[in-house]
């Protein structure tokens, strides 16, 4: 319903036409004085503002540009007579939406009135784009055809129609995000913002001003009011990425707008109601945290409604082809002249990934940018450590083989090896280097 504030020293006329508004399905205040739209657009929001521009107490034109201070996304449409059309014209300049002249049709007012709301939510929807900019790619989705994969997906198709809260639970870089942005494409709510924070990078204060929003002079550097993420995403799906990192006040105050849908902007007295649907996200293990007393009982129960766990991929080997492929696309931008050497494909398979899903996207686009001038991946273009990693997991796994009848001597068998190595590499040193885990100087001393 569209919030309207009448500013008209004509009682009369300002009091008809709320009468009217309100039988056309607004919502509408009336007052008489500057003074007292200055006071109604402190204690309450508005989408509208029509706006007399002769008022007794304070010119129309310095009272348009304290509104809009006040409430930087409302609307306003001036109302003038002849005689001020300059006037009136001037005010668009300075951030009107539009004007009219008395006497105006109240038919066109409300037309007006509607197209200054649909404007209004236009600037709104720009800020969640500006607030979502450095989140995850919205074209990136979530990869994989293991069983594990279609369960979880499963759990998604049947959480999604609800408006119960859900908790993904995971290590880190295994999809959360994703998760929660398919559950949102998936639901009703679809159409309507996702809007996405990160608990674990914000000081607990700009976490509290990003959540809830802040009134003017709350606080030292609030000079204009601002709209909290949990107004933006109303109607949408509000993800919450490592909940468990929240302070305890602010976990307070999430419990309550979960069980009322209610919050209060910092220094507000007022209350402003929110139409949100929770998806929250944690790599801790908050039932650890509820008895370490970290976290609170009450908002773990709330959040705990509908669980989903993500796998660390590597436990589901199955789909790294899958994910290298599809990583492959996206980072040469749909060419398919590069490959990943099957020598290479095996050291990714063998890889333990602590970092799961998001370190094989880096550890492939920075292979990508290393093999610019070839059309194939290979082992020279994954980070060093990685493969020393690799190496000395194999030798820990290694089964020694049954003794022969003419025992080697270590040296021997030591040569042999190195050998086979170089043979293996085409005597790439440098190469056998990094397989055996040691210095260049020290393999050609070997060598030698």
């Amino acid at each position: 319903m569209v919030q309207v504030l009448i500013v008209d020293d004509e009682r009369r006329l300002a009091d008809g036409l709320k009468t009217r508004l309100v039988q056309e399905g607004f919502r509408a205040e009336t007052v008489h004085t500057g003074k007292k739209a200055l006071q109604a657009a402190k204690t309450s929001i508005f989408d509208v503002c029509i706006l007399d521009i002769r008022l007794p107490d304070i010119d129309g034109i310095q009272l348009l540009c304290k509104l809009k201070e006040l409430q930087p996304n409302m609307e306003c449409i001036m109302l003038t007579g002849f005689a001020s059309l300059d006037t009136a014209i001037e005010s668009i300049k300075l951030g009107a939406y539009d004007y009219l002249t008395k006497p105006y049709k109240l038919s066109h007012l409300e037309n007006v009135i509607k197209k200054a709301h649909e404007k209004k939510l236009l600037k709104e929807k720009t800020i969640i784009l500006q607030e979502q900019l450095h989140r995850v790619d919205s074209a990136d989705r979530f990869v994989g055809e293991s069983k594990v994969i279609k369960e979880t997906m499963k759990h998604v198709a049947l959480v999604a129609p609800s408006d119960v809260p859900v908790l993904i639970q995971g290590e880190t870089g295994t999809g959360k995000e994703l998760i929660a942005r398919a559950i949102h494409e998936t639901s009703p709510r679809s159409a309507n913002p996702f809007v996405a924070i990160n608990s674990s990078t914000l000081q607990e204060n700009i976490l509290e001003s990003e959540l809830f929003g802040y009134k003017r002079g709350a606080f030292t550097g609030a000079q204009n009011d601002k709209i909290g993420l949990l107004e933006i995403a109303n109607r949408g799906t509000f993800f919450i990425d490592e909940v468990g990192d929240m302070s305890p006040s602010i976990q307070a105050k999430l419990l309550r707008t979960l069980e009322t849908g209610r919050f209060r902007r910092l220094g507000d007295t007022r209350e402003i109601s929110t139409d949100v649907r929770f998806v929250c996200a944690t790599n801790k293990n908050l039932e650890v945290e509820v008895e370490q007393k970290r976290f609170r009982q009450d908002l773990f129960y709330r959040l705990n409604t509908f669980v989903i766990t993500l796998t660390p991929l590597r436990n589901r080997k199955d789909d790294i082809a899958l994910l290298c492929e599809y990583f492959m696309r996206k980072f040469t931008r749909g060419s398919h002249n590069k490959r990943i050497s099957a020598q290479t494909m095996t050291l990714l398979n063998a890889y333990d990934w602590p970092g799961n899903v998001r370190e094989l996207a880096n550890v492939l686009e920075r292979a990508v940018l290393l093999s610019m001038t070839r059309e194939e991946i290979v082992i020279d273009d994954l980070p060093q450590g990685m493969v020393q990693k690799v190496s000395t997991n194999r030798c820990r796994q290694m089964t020694l083989p049954e003794l022969p009848d003419d025992i080697l001597t270590l040296d021997e068998l030591e040569k042999r090896y190195i050998q086979h190595v170089l043979d293996r590499v085409g005597n790439n040193k440098s190469k056998a280097a990094r397989l055996l885990n040691v210095s260049r100087t020290k393999l050609y001393s070997r060598i030698e």
